[in-house]
């Protein structure tokens, strides 16, 4: 983000940009296009390219020794969106009701950020709102958390007792601390991850000592993303980077004016999301050793989101409020779908499903072959949260100031958990527990963080008077009426469809606004 970001976070957050298009002709599909999107349920694809081949006994265990850092397991959820390709997935199963294990305060407000001059910052709404502490979303490694917060540290906490191992600062100094937004990867003893202080981190993760910074050209925002021994990240300044674990870089190139999106590693590509200031975006695809651009996938709008890539679809979310899914190798539209508010959450597909939320204040689930609506399911607020799911359950942060956990057959609630503020973090799930960040500065931790063991310490007290950690609200054992949950959405359009009676006009008046106006597809990247 840049230094407006946070302020227009919040001035987002009370709005609901949901800002009307035709999509006429994103590409040039013909009519066996949708045959392109998985159509099976095979829940095998967490790991991009590296499937077992049938009739191979001793593939699953060698597939697990070569994923297993990058992966999530019964333990671990390594980086932002559980790996290399952002699938969100494990099949892990998570808890089953709100019972808040722990919560960890980060401690002071992050510090306010003025505007950068030229931004065309509207006047007459308030500054930073220096609560939105965790935006950082969870990573979680062999008993131990790692997130970021505002407050300008990385922290380890126990995943546990939910006490603190250690922290470390960002920034030049002490006084000079910079947020944190950017989610943690954890691989082999290191923790890296991206700040403010446009410099992407490398940190011990035992003990918390730095081991090196690679300096950016503006804020890291994004979170890293680790692949074969190369991290990929990008800068507010759109600035694409692949960072060697040694902390040299290996290439560099500007693919747009900010990257804000966490980019998706598939074999020897990586895609990720344009943000330009002309409010036009796209995903980019580059070649992975040497960062020179391979395709592009077009879209309506800038691209916040952070793709996910599967069987050969890219499928991501724009300012637009459009839901894409893209072939990779000819980058035709296989289908689209537009929402009634910005994507700026990542996707999950996993058995021929798609799982995102929207500034519409809906967590969707479609199909993944053409865009149908499975279910739909409402919240209080807007979505910045990405999925996490599981094999019965999707996790999901919303701006109504609680996580919520959603059956993922039936789009009924299961259970909800109150924070004191919103929800930006995605979470992170492990055996028997869910790990997420809330704008109150608190780290959650939900279920049984033991993963079924018994829990020796004492969770930490409550140390600012709020009473502890906050209640959670049970499934009702309804259909899902409380929040709205529908089946009747309707089907997607294709890659030929025009979208009719979206009022195209009153697009093209929204676009045309001034800065001082509403900005539908502007604004901040949330949480990716």
């Amino acid at each position: 983000m840049d230094d407006t970001q946070p302020w227009r976070r919040r001035t987002l957050l009370r709005r609901a940009g949901t800002g009307a298009l035709a999509l006429a002709t994103l590409g040039a599909a013909g009519t066996g296009a949708a045959s392109t999107v998985p159509d099976s349920g095979a829940v095998a694809d967490r790991s991009d390219s590296e499937r077992n081949p049938a009739g191979d006994s001793s593939a699953p265990a060698a597939a697990l020794d070569r994923q297993s850092t990058v992966s999530a397991g019964p333990s671990r959820w390594p980086q932002f969106q559980a790996d290399p390709t952002n699938s969100g997935y494990t099949e892990t199963l998570g808890p089953t009701e709100a019972s808040t294990a722990w919560t960890f305060d980060t401690g002071a407000p992050g510090q306010a950020t003025a505007a950068a001059p030229g931004t065309g910052t509207p006047t007459g709404d308030p500054p930073d709102d220096p609560t939105d502490n965790v935006v950082s979303s969870p990573a979680v490694v062999d008993g131990t958390v790692y997130v970021g917060s505002n407050d300008g540290h990385l922290y380890a906490i126990d995943a546990v007792s939910g006490e603190e191992q250690w922290r470390y600062g960002t920034g030049s100094d002490p006084e000079s601390r910079e947020e944190v937004m950017s989610s943690p990867a954890v691989v082999d003893g290191t923790v890296y991850v991206g700040s403010h202080d446009a410099r992407l981190h490398a940190v011990d993760a035992e003990g918390g000592e730095e081991q090196w910074t690679f300096d950016a050209d503006g804020a890291v925002f994004a979170s890293p993303t680790y692949r074969d021994g190369v991290l990929y990240v990008g800068s507010q300044a759109g600035t694409m980077y692949a960072v060697d674990t040694a902390g040299e870089e290996v290439w560099s190139a500007s693919v747009a004016d900010r990257v804000d999106s966490t980019a998706a590693v598939v074999d020897d590509t990586v895609y990720v999301g344009r943000w330009n200031d002309d409010r036009t975006g796209s995903v980019v695809a580059l070649d992975a050793e040497s960062g020179e651009e391979v395709r592009e996938y077009a879209a309506r709008g800038r691209v916040a989101c952070s793709p996910t890539v599967r069987d050969g679809v890219v499928y991501f979310g724009d300012y637009a409020g459009v839901v894409y899914a893209i072939d990779t190798g000819t980058a035709e539209l296989v289908w689209g779908r537009q929402l009634g508010g910005q994507v700026l959450a990542s996707p999950v597909v996993v058995d021929g499903t798609l799982y995102v939320g929207s500034f519409d204040e809906t967590l969707w689930a479609m199909d993944a072959s053409n865009g149908d609506i499975e279910w739909s399911y409402a919240t209080g607020d807007q979505i910045l949260s990405s999925p996490a799911v599981t094999g019965d359950t999707v996790y999901v942060g919303s701006s109504d100031e609680r996580l919520h956990a959603v059956d993922r057959a039936n789009g009924r609630e299961r259970f909800t958990v109150e924070t004191g503020e919103a929800v930006l973090s995605s979470p992170a799930v492990t055996a028997g527990a869910v790990f997420v960040g809330s704008s109150d500065s608190f780290v959650y931790a939900v279920g049984d963080p033991s993963g079924g063991e018994s829990v020796s310490a004492t969770p930490p007290a409550d140390t600012d008077g709020t009473g502890g950690s906050p209640s959670g609200t049970p499934d009702t054992g309804e259909s899902g009426d409380s929040q709205g949950t529908t089946s009747d959405g309707g089907s997607g359009f294709g890659a030929l469809g025009a979208l009719a009676g979206l009022g195209l006009g009153a697009w093209h008046r929204i676009r045309a606004d001034g800065a001082g106006g509403a900005d539908p597809d502007g604004g901040d990247g949330g949480r990716e």
